[in-house]
């Protein structure tokens, strides 16, 4: 099983995009292969085969296309002090190689400050980690516990809670985003990730305005490890 590391900048693990899981996969998968601390290449190829390695993917050829035409579609909102900045992943249309298996992508310059020659304020977790999960979702939610992995505790607004997944306008009931997205996730993570993770609400009044999640590393992954 690879040893390979996902660095991002903790602004872009707390920023608000939706990716379908395959894109996120690919994002990762390609943040994997590189030096965090050095310059990543603005143009980056990665293969169906080291798609396939990295993440557990079968018959990756088709995945791997996919997952490139939906980054291209797909934008970053993040605060950097008090302005909002959108900002795109690629800056253009990944190309594919013909006879390889393989696409290039170009990173945009913007996202490039998020990924590459880190030095502080960053987070950082092993690939393998995340590389059986089936849900967009839970990737999101494993990414943003990472992000206090050293307090194993993190409350989050609800509101910042839907906008790092991508949920503004979908599940409005808090029944319904609960059932579908947060306990499936966790569930998920459980069973799948190296985590333990359980969560309680936070209300004013009867209004849930915050969920506080307790995690730590699964006993059972560290002997696996």
């Amino acid at each position: 099983m690879n040893n390979l590391s996902v660095t991002k900048a903790n602004s872009l693990i707390d920023a608000s995009y939706k990716l379908n899981v395959q894109a996120q996969k690919l994002v990762l998968a390609c943040l994997g292969i590189v030096d965090p601390r050095a310059e990543i290449p603005k143009t980056m190829t990665i293969t169906a085969s080291q798609f396939s390695d990295l993440m557990g993917i079968p018959n990756a050829h088709r995945e791997l296309y996919n997952a490139a035409d939906a980054l291209y579609g797909a934008s970053i909102k993040l605060k950097e002090g008090n302005e909002d900045i959108e900002l795109r992943w690629i800056q253009r249309k990944s190309k594919r190689i013909k006879g390889s298996g393989s696409i290039t992508i170009t990173w945009s310059d913007e996202v490039l400050r998020y990924i590459s020659q880190l030095q502080s304020r960053f987070t950082t977790y092993k690939l393998r980690n995340i590389a059986n999960l089936q849900s967009s979702h839970s990737i999101r939610l494993y990414e943003l516990l990472q992000r206090f992995n050293d307090k194993h505790y993190r409350v989050i607004s609800l509101n910042d809670f839907r906008s790092a997944l991508g949920l503004e306008k979908k599940y409005p009931l808090f029944r319904d985003l609960n059932k579908w997205v947060i306990k499936q996730a966790i569930e998920e993570l459980n069973q799948r990730s190296d985590l333990v993770i359980s969560y309680e609400t936070i209300k004013k009044g009867r209004t849930v305005t915050a969920l506080a999640f307790t995690f730590k590393q699964s006993k059972q992954m560290k002997m696996d490890i």
